[in-house]
């Protein structure tokens, strides 16, 4: 099943999957207030473009800790993907290795970091822990993470236990009853909810791997993650999927202009267009990631459907910026932008 769009690709996979499944997927919290926040805030902005920039060149590469980015895009973490196609996580790393992406798989997949990287060793994957058991658990995590080289090492502070999401509910879908698991469920959910900063002080003292805490929103735990010396800054709400009512990332983007923030940052959160990434690029981002399009790609057409998301994205990217003045990283900033309170 072939597709040319990010939104004719859900439109194939929605036609393709189980209702249930697809339910889970697109569903967020309570009755996804804040999922359709992401989205919307994003729509309100709009982009001030220039003309006669010499931009045929775009330039975009960028350094991330140990690798190179060609684009300032990632594949964000997602997990239970064997629901959606047999071998989930692996034919996902697949696609997005044959776009050159950095992509983010974690503990709450089905498939460990040893497995994804034994079957793709040149592949740019890192991995992601949900604190989800004992420190001696995470330990092990960790040093799997370093025996395959990671390039960072990311947390998931933001899911500590499971959100009421109406849309799941009312279909009457376990996603956990679906798609096979080579990777064992973590121990102990309930660990989560017993850490605190301090948690990344140790965690620091375990691994010379940059650390990366996901799911900042508030001022005082960015300057948290700041003081507990991470590595970077992830602003994510997990797709709207797990607090409702929420902020949206394009907000707390906002209100960081005041800092001289010199970390760097990585956002995420209803991406579905080139000229999304420039909106949040220009909101001070140095990478965005994307996580629904990628399944809406693996459920349309396997490995080459996730391929051709990052494929579309790219290439809406380049245009965007061609037509919109912009030719490298630096010519993204606030200046550029109209906000929804302008």
């Amino acid at each position: 099943m072939n597709f040319t769009t990010l939104r004719e690709a859900e439109s194939l996979a929605k036609k393709k999957i189980r209702k249930g499944t697809f339910n889970w997927l697109n569903s967020g919290a309570e009755d996804d207030f804040t999922y359709r926040k992401n989205i919307s805030d994003l729509e309100k902005i709009k982009i001030i473009p220039r003309i006669l920039t010499k931009n045929h060149n775009i330039v975009l590469k960028q350094d991330f800790f140990s690798i190179k980015l060609n684009f300032p895009i990632v594949l964000s973490p997602m997990g239970h993907q064997t629901q959606f196609e047999k071998n989930g996580e692996l034919t996902t790393a697949k696609g997005i290795d044959k776009e050159n992406i950095l992509g983010f798989f974690s503990t709450q997949g089905r498939m460990g970091y040893d497995f994804l990287k034994r079957k793709l060793p040149k592949s740019k994957i890192a991995w992601q822990i949900f604190p989800f058991g004992d420190k001696s658990w995470i330990e092990n995590e960790i040093r799997v993470a370093e025996k395959f080289k990671s390039p960072a090492l990311c947390f998931c502070f933001d899911a500590p236990v499971r959100s009421h999401r109406y849309l799941d509910r009312e279909s009457r879908y376990d996603a956990r009853k679906y798609g096979k698991r080579l990777y064992p469920v973590s121990p102990d959910a309930a660990f989560a909810l017993t850490y605190d900063w301090e948690f990344l002080s140790w965690v620091k003292k375990k691994t010379t791997l940059p650390i990366i805490p996901k799911g900042l929103l508030n001022i005082d735990d960015i300057k948290n993650s700041i003081k507990y010396k991470s590595d970077a800054l992830w602003i994510s709400n997990h797709g709207g999927r797990m607090f409702n009512s929420s902020i949206s990332p394009v907000y707390i983007l906002k209100k960081l202009k005041k800092y001289n923030i010199r970390k760097k940052i990585i956002v995420d959160g209803g991406i579905r267009k080139g000229t999304d990434i420039i909106k949040y690029m220009c909101l001070g981002a140095d990478i965005v990631g994307v996580g629904r399009p990628a399944i809406y790609g693996l459920i349309s057409n396997g490995q080459l459907g996730v391929s051709q998301i990052f494929n579309i994205l790219k290439k809406e990217l380049i245009s965007a910026m061609q037509n919109g003045g912009f030719k490298s990283k630096t010519d993204f900033n606030f200046k550029r932008l109209i906000l929804d309170d302008e």
